[in-house]
């Protein structure tokens, strides 16, 4: 009788050795992994709103004021008498205002057939770890814009109606450690009139970028938007654009080669006529300035 009592005993101090023990051991286990009771949010995947010609899935901070300058020059093959494209450029300046933390809308005017755009932007998802994991960032565009440029073929009736365009692209970025940021980007884009029959209405691609930090003021960036088959006339090509990132304070400044000459979605995606085997790219350049209103 006195040994089973014993070894109940015995083994009721075990437990409580072991339970304690298992305590302590959970109590540490906490005190190295993240409070799996908070969620974490992804920020700065990205410095700016722009990857390089097209934007990705930042968007301007609630209430501050997101002012760019976009410079194309022309194809640096025209050799020394246009100073290898430097003689030629072509302008764009925008506005982008944050709404809120998940809404922000813009607006545009570039002097490449005198387009006019607007467009609103919402974050449908944030990528984050903790309570709630989501490996994305999502973000949607919704944009309009019209060419205003003068018509002079009178013959022939061109209606305000006709030269405008749509665009609707979703974003999809992930950043994988504090260097490297990707993005997927499929966009449709819809113009109301074409210039040849060869030409589609609306148009299907998907983008493809991505940032990689070199030091934290200088980051490399890359553009990449494939046309899908037959969307098209022959003569237009997929869209490339290589560039570097200087980030000095409230500044970001994109220098980059691309072979796009426009600065909107209808110009660079459905319309690049520039073969970079041939020469025909251009160098180009983006100001990006946030306003703080907040202070």
């Amino acid at each position: 009788m006195r040994n089973r009592i014993t070894v109940s005993l015995f083994f009721v101090l075990l437990t409580h050795i072991t339970l304690l023990a298992q305590d302590d051991l959970l109590a540490m286990l906490d005190s190295i992994q993240p409070d799996k009771k908070e969620t974490f949010f992804v920020d700065g995947t990205f410095k700016s709103v722009r990857l390089i010609n097209g934007y990705n899935t930042e968007l301007a901070p609630k209430h501050d004021l997101v002012f760019s300058i976009s410079h194309r020059f022309g194809n640096v093959n025209q050799g020394i008498h246009d100073f290898f494209g430097l003689d030629l450029s072509t302008i764009r300046f925008g506005f982008e205002y944050g709404l809120s933390n998940r809404f922000d809308i813009g607006i545009g005017r570039s002097n490449y057939e005198d387009i006019y755009d607007g467009f609103i932007k919402a974050k449908i998802a944030r990528q984050s770890s903790g309570k709630k994991n989501f490996p994305f960032t999502i973000t949607l565009l919704e944009g309009i814009a019209v060419s205003t440029l003068e018509w002079t073929n009178k013959e022939v009736e061109y209606p305000i109606t006709g030269r405008m365009f749509y665009i609707h692209e979703l974003f999809i970025s992930r950043k994988f450690n504090e260097k490297l940021s990707l993005q997927l980007s499929p966009v449709i884009i819809h113009r109301n009139m074409v210039e040849t029959r060869e030409d589609q209405n609306t148009v299907g691609a998907i983008g493809f970028g991505g940032r990689y930090k070199i030091t934290n003021h200088f980051t490399t960036v890359v553009e990449y938007y494939y046309l899908l088959p037959g969307e098209t006339a022959d003569k237009y090509v997929n869209s490339l654009a290589l560039g570097v990132e200087l980030e000095t304070g409230g500044h970001v400044f994109q220098l980059h080669f691309s072979n796009s000459k426009g600065m909107t979605e209808k110009v660079f995606i459905p319309e690049t006529n520039g073969s970079w085997q041939k020469g025909d790219i251009n160098f180009g350049f983006n100001i990006i300035r946030l306003f703080d209103f907040k202070n």
